[in-house]
This record gives structure tokens, C-alpha cells and sequence, in this order.
């Protein structure tokens, strides 16, 4: 007989690996912006991956502006702090620039990623994203 305690941390386990699996989650690097003094833009070059996530701080009223420059199929997408849903998908819009007004303080997460149908056939583009906060 399977004690309790032993069946539940199967149970998390499982659930954990599915969340991985499905969102990709654990794989994407991350990287926290900061802008060069006098700066108010950034501009990085990097090979896709499993995804990419900018984290940079902004403040309610400022203006938030996403150039991305890389091959079909390389989208982003602009997460307010403390949030799961999206700002901007550009998977769903096809834009390759976005820019927002802020509407509250905090660090904004902009991901950058391929279809996960792209992932499995071995993809890995480079991109050039610019990130302005003004």
C-alpha cells in the first residue's frame, strides 16, 4: 500500500511535468535590463532558443516601446508585473513593433519565442530586439 504523502508528491511531480511540457517554463533565459546611463533603450542580439524573457522596471505614465527584428515566426509578447495575461501577443497581431502607455509601476517581462511546433524541428533563430522606456 502507497502511503498518502508518497501518492501526492506523484501526483505534484507529474502535474509539474506538465506544466513544463506545455508552457515551456524551466528553458527560457531570462535577463534583467538595465539601460547605460543617459539611456533610455537597449538593444540586444541573441539565438532564440527556447525563448527568451527581458525583465525592465517601468513606472506608471511612461511609455513602453518592443522593436523586434528576426525571421517569420519569431514572435513577443509584453506581461505587466504581477499578471499572466499579455499586454500584446504578436503572434496573434503579426506586429514586429509595439509601444504602450504604462499603467502601473513595475517590472514588465517581454518574451521572445517561436511557435512550439518550431521548437521540436530544431529552430533556433537569431534575433535583434530593441526595448525603450521613455
Amino acid at each position: 500500500m502507497v502511503s498518502m504523502k508518497k501518492r501526492e508528491r506523484a501526483w505534484t511531480a507529474v502535474l509539474l511535468f506538465v506544466v513544463v511540457a506545455l508552457t515551456g517554463f524551466g528553458s527560457v533565459a531570462s535577463e534583467r535590463v538595465s539601460f547605460d546611463k543617459g539611456a533610455n533603450s537597449a538593444t540586444f542580439t541573441a539565438a532564440l532558443g527556447e525563448g527568451h524573457d527581458y525583465v525592465l522596471g517601468a513606472k506608471a505614465g511612461q511609455t513602453l516601446t518592443v522593436a523586434l527584428q528576426g525571421p517569420s515566426g519569431v514572435y513577443f509578447n509584453v506581461v505587466p508585473p504581477n499578471s499572466q495575461e499579455a499586454l500584446v501577443n504578436t503572434s496573434i497581431t503579426g506586429d514586429a513593433r509595439w509601444s504602450g502607455d504604462v499603467k502601473r509601476d513595475g517590472d514588465y517581462t517581454v518574451r521572445v519565442y517561436q511557435m512550439r511546433s518550431a521548437t521540436p524541428q530544431g529552430k533556433n533563430p537569431t534575433f535583434t530586439i530593441t526595448l525603450a522606456v521613455r
